[in-house]
């Protein structure tokens, strides 16, 4: 053992040398290079390709080079001539002949070049030329943070000892558990290595950095923080093994996108809370702040230092995770080895709509102004007798809400309808959506998601509805809809009119039995929409995982303010019922909407039991409210839903999460945790006589 000791020292002392570094850095990223080059330069090839298709059978040329794609199945590009099964041809041509999926047919003209290179590079590599930049980029900043920092031999170590458990798995036939351990390794390994970078930039002779350097650093050995951060690390790698394999491939990556990214943000905002209002609650009862108040650290310093080190920490946890689930959707997305058209449309949906980014319009309404709705509450209420008794002092402000809120979900729902069939001819309803003038060129099509309710809600019943474009009767697409289930219509890009509009007219074939008038079709508020592409997956993850980490930010703040002036137990509880309260707040607003007390003037106050019930409401109502006002933007925020459907995240958000909930209420929580910790008489003597 000593020998084995002796000799590890030895390896260290040798890759500390400069020259040493020098050459693996060197070696490392030409290994680097040399694998991805080939890979880039096939990533841009086939995307210029891919454009080239596309204009082809969407450009000037499009009608005829459709119809030779539809005759010959061939199109002919770039002095190459690239073909398409035949089998496929029905979710790329319409039933008149007309294209209405022209990205699939390039997905699938571009395949068999793709499949060429499958016997050494992962295809998810080959078809996005930035995620091939972000694997290159991250690859080499962590081969030379390994080098530099001095972990190089601990590296080898890990993969050997990783390597070996992983080998024996895969000998027993469980390659699922295998990619696990060999993941729970690298996983663990790169979580020190960026706590030991945290160390390094926090090293800097500065009051807050050293309070949060010693967070980091008792953190690191605290068994309740460790006892997260290893469930973390342990169940990113196993989460895998629980998903339905026999499901579609589209399904798979949303359930494990939803759970890794949740219970990830879940358990690190719960260790997130019992370090902040620990470690600040601790140190005050067992008196060791005494000694940092001592020292050049103001009370403010102290605060602000605690916050840093728990965002540091927090940030180094969403880091691994991240990348651990993004390299994983990445690789889960080409382990489909189902075949067919089903398969096939399976994996386009996946890559062009569910891994990107897409924008969304939804139809404009045309609803009264103000005053006309002021109006028409004033007669609801002149005209109903409930409210004479009234009239002398006045509705109640949440009942005009109310009643307000009722005339303008009447309006809509009024839009939102499409009546039944009914002499002779289909009912109609024309949606107009504005602002595409971004999608109009777009390479990929449009997606139309609706969601229709009709007659009852069996999801064995099957209806019939039409889609019109521009009025164009020669565009008209029928499409069988279950009700209440959202599904999804593909439209060409070049429907958008120039001016960025396009209106779609909705067609309801249901007749209903003679003498019956029933059978209209709508749909909710935001279920009847038009997604378009805007941006690719990398950016739109990096997105979400920001506005991620400034949530629990602000979970930081709140906890080391609660701890100034509360004990450790009191504290955490305050926290929680913050951080529940705040996930809460948007269904509290919407309950509300719907519940308030009795008018104070109708209260019995001779009746005690009305007397009791009209207080618990109110106090309840009052509770609710203050919740909503000041947790309300916290529950707002909830991107990772957005990311699950393949929703655009915008930098707009990140930037307003970052203002209206790090600055305003983390900022505020720490100024108010300074305000109370600086009038508070910390070092009293309690101790006993000797």
């Amino acid at each position: 053992m000593t020998r084995l000791v002796a000799f590890y020292r030895k390896l260290q002392q040798i890759q500390e040398r400069t020259w040493v570094r020098l050459a693996l850095s060197l070696v490392f990223t030409g290994l680097c290079i040399g694998y991805l080059a080939p890979i880039v330069s096939f990533s841009y090839s086939a995307d210029s390709n891919q454009r080239a298709l596309f204009d082809s059978l969407t450009g000037d040329d499009a009608e005829s080079n459709q119809q030779t794609l539809l005759l010959t199945g061939e199109i002919r590009v770039n002095d190459r001539v690239f073909t398409v099964d035949e089998s496929y041809f029905p979710e790329i041509f319409g039933e008149d002949d007309q294209m209405v999926n022209p990205q699939l047919a390039v997905y699938l003209a571009i395949r068999p070049d793709v499949d060429a290179m499958l016997s050494w590079t992962p295809r998810w590599l080959l078809m996005q030329p930035s995620t091939t930049w972000t694997v290159g980029i991250v690859a080499v900043c962590w081969l030379w943070l390994i080098i530099w920092i001095g972990l190089f031999v601990p590296f080898v170590l890990t993969l050997i000892f990783t390597f070996i458990p992983a080998v024996l798995f895969g000998l027993m036939g469980f390659d699922e558990l295998q990619f696990a351990i060999a993941g729970i390794g690298l996983l663990t390994f790169t979580f020190l290595l960026l706590i030991r970078l945290m160390l390094l930039l926090l090293s800097w002779p500065n009051a807050v950095f050293s309070v949060a350097n010693t967070l980091i650093r008792e953190a690191s050995r605290t068994r309740l923080t460790l006892m997260f951060i290893v469930v973390i690390l342990v169940m990113l790698p196993l989460l895998p093994l629980t998903l339905d394999t026999d499901s579609m491939l589209r399904y798979q990556l949303q359930n494990f996108m939803s759970r890794s990214l949740e219970y990830t943000f879940a358990l690190a905002a719960c260790m997130t809370l019992l370090l902040a209002c620990g470690t600040v609650a601790f140190e005050i009862r067992d008196r060791h702040i005494w000694h940092v108040m001592s020292k050049p650290v103001g009370h403010f310093q102290y605060l602000l230092g605690k916050w840093l080190g728990i965002l540091c920490l927090n940030a180094c946890v969403l880091a691994v995770a991240g990348v651990s689930v993004f390299f994983y959707i990445q690789y889960l997305r080409t382990t489909s080895t189902a075949t067919g058209l089903a398969a096939e449309e399976d994996r386009y949906i996946v890559a062009e709509e569910l891994l990107a980014a897409r924008g969304y319009k939804r139809p404009e309404l045309e609803l009264p102004d103000g005053l006309d709705l002021d109006l028409q509450v004033e007669k609801i209420i002149e005209d109903d007798s409930a409210f004479s008794t009234w009239q002398d002092r006045g509705v109640l402000p949440e009942m005009r809400q109310k009643i307000r809120r009722d005339l303008l979900s009447a309006y809509e729902l009024r839009q939102r309808s499409v009546p039944y069939f009914r002499n002779g001819q289909p009912g109609a309803t024309t949606f107009r959506f504005t602002g595409l003038e971004s999608a109009r060129n777009s390479p990929t099509p449009l997606s139309l998601s609706y969601q229709f309710i009709i007659g009852r809600l069996d999801e064995h019943e099957r209806y019939v509805a039409g889609f019109m474009f521009n009025d164009d009767l020669e565009s008209i697409l029928l499409r069988e809809y279950i009700p209440t289930v959202i599904q999804v219509v593909r439209i060409p890009s070049s429907f958008i009119l120039e001016d960025g509009s396009l209106e779609i007219t909705v067609l309801n074939y249901f007749e209903p039995p003679e003498g019956r008038a029933y059978g209209q079709l709508f749909f909710e508020k935001g279920r009847f929409e038009i997604l378009y592409r805007v941006g690719g997956f990398d950016l739109n993850f990096l997105r979400v995982v920001l506005i991620l980490l400034v949530k629990l930010g602000v979970l930081a703040a709140l906890g080391v303010f609660f701890a100034t002036f509360l004990n450790f137990p009191v504290a955490c509880l305050s926290a929680f019922t913050v951080f529940v309260g705040g996930q809460m707040a948007p269904f509290l607003a919407d309950s509300l909407t719907m519940y308030f007390p009795e008018n104070v003037d109708d209260v019995d106050w001779q009746n005690m039991g009305q007397v009791i019930k009209w207080g618990f409401e109110s106090a309840v109502r009052g509770l609710a409210n203050a919740m909503v006002f000041m947790l309300g933007a916290f529950g707002e925020y909830h991107p990772i839903a957005d990311l699950v459907e393949g929703r655009f995240v915008s930098w707009r958000s990140v930037f307003s999460s970052l203002i209206r909930l790090e600055l305003i209420w983390g900022g505020l929580s720490l100024v108010l945790g300074w305000l109370v910790l600086r009038s508070r008489q910390l070092a009293i003597y309690s101790g006993g006589q000797g």
